[in-house]
């Protein structure tokens, strides 16, 4: 437990090697990660009544998945309250309030995570009866057109691996072409977006053949940014299996899990609110996963 302590700081965390071969983790059977994330938020000029969600700690139990320590700090302003509450999904969330914010703020997240795929079960408490269907993964016809073939395959497992498959080949891989508010269907119609846009059609596509599915945010370790990939329930076999429709694959030891949701609105890692007498923010995102162990 004082090493977990110890790779909260940042100082511990630069002695781990930045790099290392994936193949590495892409055959281990056991892993540990420290993750450092930094949001911070400048002003060029005082915001008053600063309210902020972020879901950014890994939950803390998800499949094999485990959070075994964490730190979270405000830094760059004083005076803020914070309070950390579990949402219906099971995800953490932190609310911070700050009365006022002369030039700017900083959120630090550090989290030590283990994966144990042979040692823990990968079922977890999801109620699967729970409607999947949002305004951002509502099918229209075209995408429930395009679920035809895959309602006669029988099993879930294959059904998935094929859907992940079929929804990478379709998409161009794009940035700036959707955002954040881009529904599944506007996404189908324009075959170009990023890996949120892939979830979400695949969800839809699940939906439309009755196959219970949800959204991931997480981290691809050695990838810059955060990831977004799906989870179907198997319910014959009590299985949850995760797939990653923008690289067609089923997660592994590489993959960490912060949130799951309905879609992206439910696990926007950065909300909020603040008043301005007129000036502008800009938000910087800064993130280092590192191995701390591997078996």
């Amino acid at each position: 437990m004082k090493m977990v302590e110890q790779f909260l700081h940042d100082e511990l965390l630069e002695t781990l090697p930045s790099t290392y071969d994936r193949s590495v983790l892409s055959s281990a059977s056991t892993a540990t990660y420290v993750i450092h994330q930094d949001v911070c938020y400048d002003y060029t000029e005082p915001v008053t009544d600063l309210h902020q969600r972020l879901v950014i700690l890994p939950r803390w139990r998800h499949g094999d998945q485990r959070r075994i320590g964490h730190r979270f700090d405000v830094r760059s302003c004083d005076g803020a309250t914070v309070r950390c509450r579990t949402d219906r999904f099971g995800n953490p969330v932190l609310h911070i309030a700050v009365a006022i914010v002369p030039e700017g703020i900083d959120f630090q997240a550090r989290a030590v995570v283990t994966r144990h795929p042979n040692r823990l079960p990968a079922h977890d408490d999801w109620d699967a009866r729970r409607p999947t269907i949002t305004p951002l993964t509502d099918p229209d016809e075209a995408i429930r057109d395009a679920a035809v073939p895959f309602a006669g395959i029988g099993e879930v497992e294959e059904t998935a691996d094929r859907i992940g498959e079929f929804v990478r080949d379709a998409f161009s891989y794009g940035h700036d072409v959707t955002t954040v508010r881009t529904t599944a269907a506007e996404a189908w119609r324009g075959r170009t977006g990023v890996c949120q846009d892939m979830a979400h059609v695949m969800i839809a596509i699940c939906t439309s053949i009755g196959i219970p599915s949800r959204y991931v945010s997480g981290h691809l370790v050695g990838d810059g940014a955060s990831l977004a990939w799906v989870e179907v329930y198997d319910e014959r076999r009590r299985a949850v299996i995760a797939v990653d429709p923008t690289h067609s694959r089923r997660t592994d030891l590489r993959y960490i899990t912060t949130a799951v949701g309905r879609d992206y609105r439910d696990v926007a890692p950065t909300a909020g609110t603040y008043v301005s007498g007129g000036g502008t923010g800009r938000l910087t995102v800064r993130k280092k996963i590192r191995l701390a162990d591997v078996t």
